[in-house]
């Protein structure tokens, strides 16, 4: 009961108070206090709202965009019930006409498949391939035959065709005289005076044993063993670099920090 009575007496005070500059006013029958600005703001507002119930009344009820009838939806709708049915069933028939152009256009794709040019048809979805099974199993014996026999292609050196591990390298005949040549203590002796004593050339890392050579292009793709190809580096560096070259490959040490 508390409650309802402070309820009642909040209301009695809006009541009691003016509606534009919320002071008290002295007439209950009056919404403003009196003040001439007061009157003239509620009289504005008065008019306003007048202006906009005048504006709704000319307007009409809303009027479908398609058939301009009195559609008795809300006033944000732009169609009438029939109309906005039918819209929508035109906007379906132009998506399924979409789909079904864009499967023409699929089925007109060349197949991929070895020494044939057919198109692939319709069957399968836009994402076929092949024009049939049988160019799918050969495309495949295809590609398992490019990655377990690889064709010969020619050396870097002798020009002779082989199958290589890398299409730019060389054969094992020209990588056997370039380990012949790498023995010799006369290069390796030459190597460390030009680029030995200051540390790992890959990483800098410190040298106590003295280091291992490498080849900064491996002998596999067509360097040779020359100073300038070779350099001295740890051993951590020689085993994790193997055949690769400086682009393909960075330091262990570099990688883990």
């Amino acid at each position: 009961m508390e409650e309802v009575g402070c309820r009642l007496t909040a209301l009695d005070e809006s009541r009691a108070t003016c509606s534009e500059c919320l002071g008290p006013r002295p007439r209950s029958d009056r919404g403003t206090c009196g003040a001439p600005l007061c009157v003239e703001s509620a009289r504005l507002q008065v008019a306003a709202r007048r202006a906009r119930e005048a504006v709704r009344a000319a307007a009409g009820a809303p009027r479908c965009h398609r058939c301009d009838e009195p559609h008795g939806r809300e006033r944000w709708a732009l169609y009438c019930l029939r109309c906005a049915e039918e819209v929508d069933e035109s906007r379906r028939a132009e998506r399924r006409k979409q789909v079904e152009q864009r499967r023409q256009e699929a089925a007109l794709k060349p197949c991929q498949g070895p020494k044939c040019s057919n198109p692939v048809g319709m069957s399968g979805g836009r994402d076929r391939l092949y024009c049939s099974e049988e160019c799918s199993r050969a495309a495949e014996y295809v590609r398992k035959r490019a990655r377990t026999k690889p064709e010969p292609v020619p050396c870097r050196r002798c020009g002779k065709p082989v199958v290589l591990k890398f299409r730019d390298g060389v054969c094992r005949s020209c990588q056997k005289v370039q380990r012949t040549v790498a023995r010799r203590v006369t290069v390796q002796r030459k190597v460390r005076e030009a680029h030995g004593g200051a540390g790992c050339s890959h990483c800098s890392a410190p040298l106590p044993e003295g280091g291992v050579i490498d080849h900064l292009i491996p002998i596999s793709r067509g360097g040779l063993s020359t100073v300038a190809n070779l350099r001295v580096v740890c051993v951590l560096c020689n085993a994790s670099k193997k055949d690769k070259l400086m682009d393909e490959w960075s330091p262990p040490h570099l990688a883990l920090s």
